[in-house]
């Protein structure tokens, strides 16, 4: 019955049988299906397009362009946007057939309509594949019919250094959790960057790790959190109600330890038909996790139905569907984010104790490095300095650049980072011979930390001086700290011509043919001015 239904410079360290017509309509219902069919359903080919292409165009969705942007618009203005201003760090939305879960997911995609978001970063249960940690996509960009939608590459590279993260392609070939989402999105927010994370594995210790891996890299970035998940799977229209809302319940307490807790009591009560509770249990629990690092504070249930209320003749057998927003600390907007208004921004500064303490860790570090070939073994308490951070050590003796080696994405604690990247730019740098103990003394050591990089628009809004910039087209790419411009007294444009023909071996004007560009600010500091 359910298939009559179916819509079916400087360096820096980047056509199923007939037995499955019956679990493809399912599949539409409820966004999923068992893992272990699917899994010998969806060998993937070895080698994969730098597009990835839609798996469930005219099934999930409409394949026609026409069609798909009439029926997301349909869904955006029947729903009742949100009347908060605050900023979303984050939204909850369903991922099954828009023919069952559109209204609702309209809900959530309609509260972004006027909002502005540089990178989406959608968070899904894996359907198709078991692996541990969390899977990446190496696409460049995903196709839908309305057209492509970039990947953020230089945030997939960064998450993709972090523990538990990997590229596995195979896991995002077929699945439909993130791509259901898109057509949404191209609808609301039109340009944006893309980042799929799909999770396999719900467990406490992953879903923290997930957490603090996305919130790290996210921090200060204009970016959107979205957990992909419907809710109670195959049991009876009252009993599914029920269900999910004492699910909805615990979403709304933003305690993510509850959510997890709540779905466990609800799977152990016996209820008829009752699979889950909520069959994106790990993402949404990740995304919780991270916007609450995020200074996330509340959680507003802007809709919810099942696939009964979409198809009344199903009610024996529903899945629930829901559409959340996760806001901002109260008087955050979203153009208090905005990449537009102030690109490179977003990190806190480093007081002078803070910035001593690092200069003076750089200094032992090189010291040490040079005479003994030791790595100093070194904590921190100070949650400044323990936060992941990207950092550049330079080194000069006199006038005279004598090192200078720098990580962009910040994947060790800044503590670390500094450490390392002071010991690589004294015996790394290609274009010096290795610091040696007796230079040590004669040093003077400059730390560069790093806000995270963030995709540039707008060229004419990069300030030379204040702004870093990094340029990356195919296999080549180039970075100029910020105060390169002001030492070379350069304006904008001379920085960018520079950076692409010297650093990158670009054209000069590549970054006007279609090179990407990211930015960055750094609070700079060092011995010159604080002494050692």
């Amino acid at each position: 019955m359910l298939a009559r239904h179916s819509s079916a410079g400087r360096r820096y360290c980047l056509r199923a049988p007939t037995p499955w017509a019956a679990a493809a309509a399912l599949i539409l219902l409820a966004g999923g299906c068992s893992r272990s069919a699917q899994q010998a359903a969806s060998a993937a080919p070895p080698d994969r397009p730098a597009v990835r292409p839609p798996a469930v165009a005219g099934q999930f969705y409409p394949g026609d362009a026409g069609a798909l942007a009439r029926a997301v618009d349909g869904y955006l203005a029947a729903a009742k946007a949100s009347a908060s201003t605050r900023a979303i760090t984050a939204l909850i939305v369903p991922h099954a057939g828009y023919d069952f879960c559109g209204k609702v997911a309209g809900h959530a995609y309609a509260a972004l309509k006027g909002r502005s978001v540089a990178t989406v970063v959608v968070v899904g249960p894996s359907h198709r594949a078991s692996f541990g940690g969390a899977a990446l996509c190496s696409a460049k960009a995903w196709e839908t019919p309305l057209g492509t939608i970039p990947a953020d590459r230089a945030l997939v590279a960064a998450l993709a250094g972090r523990e538990g993260f990997a590229l596995i392609d195979d896991a995002h070939a077929s699945e439909h959790c993130i791509e259901v989402q898109l057509p949404f999105l191209q609808r609301t927010l039109g340009k944006f960057q893309l980042v799929a994370v799909l999770m396999s594995d719900f467990s406490r210790a992953n879903c923290a790790r997930v957490a603090q891996a996305l919130a790290a890299q996210l921090k200060g970035r204009n970016a959107l959190l979205i957990a992909s998940s419907d809710m109670s799977h195959y049991p009876a229209y009252e009993d599914a109600c029920d269900v999910d809302a004492q699910t909805l319940d615990a979403i709304s307490s933003f305690d993510p330890a509850r959510v997890r807790a709540r779905s466990a009591s609800l799977l152990a009560r016996g209820t008829p038909g009752l699979q889950c509770a909520l069959c994106g249990l790990g993402p949404v629990v990740a995304v919780m996790e991270a916007a609450k690092r995020l200074d996330a504070d509340k959680v507003e249930v802007l809709c919810y139905a099942n696939s009964g209320d979409a198809m009344p003749q199903t009610k024996d057998r529903v899945v629930g569907y829901c559409a959340a927003a996760i806001y901002g600390k109260e008087g955050a907007t979203m153009s208090d984010k905005s990449v537009e208004a102030a690109p490179g921004s977003g990190e806190a500064e480093l007081n002078e104790a803070q910035q001593r303490k690092l200069l003076r860790l750089a200094r032992r570090a090189i010291g040490e490095y040079v005479r003994s070939r030791t790595v100093i073994e070194v904590t921190e308490d100070d949650p400044m300095l323990a936060q992941p951070r990207g950092v550049f050590v330079t080194l000069r003796h006199g006038q005279m650049l004598r090192g200078c080696i720098g990580d962009l994405e910040g994947r060790e604690p800044l503590y670390l980072n500094v450490r390392d990247r002071a010991i690589a730019s004294a015996t790394q740098d290609f274009r010096f011979e290795p610091v040696r103990p007796a230079e040590v003394p004669e040093l003077t050591i400059e730390i560069s930390a790093l806000s995270p990089m963030q995709p540039v628009k707008d060229p004419s809004k990069l300030v030379a001086g204040k702004h870093g910039v990094m340029v990356s087209q195919g296999s080549r790419a180039g970075v100029y700290l910020p105060q390169v411009a002001t030492e070379q007294g350069w304006t904008c444009e001379e920085m960018l011509n520079h950076l692409c023909q010297y650093k990158a071996g670009l054209p000069a004007d590549a970054w006007r043919k279609g090179a990407d560009l990211y930015c960055f600010t750094a609070q700079v500091f060092g011995e010159d001015e604080l002494g050692r």
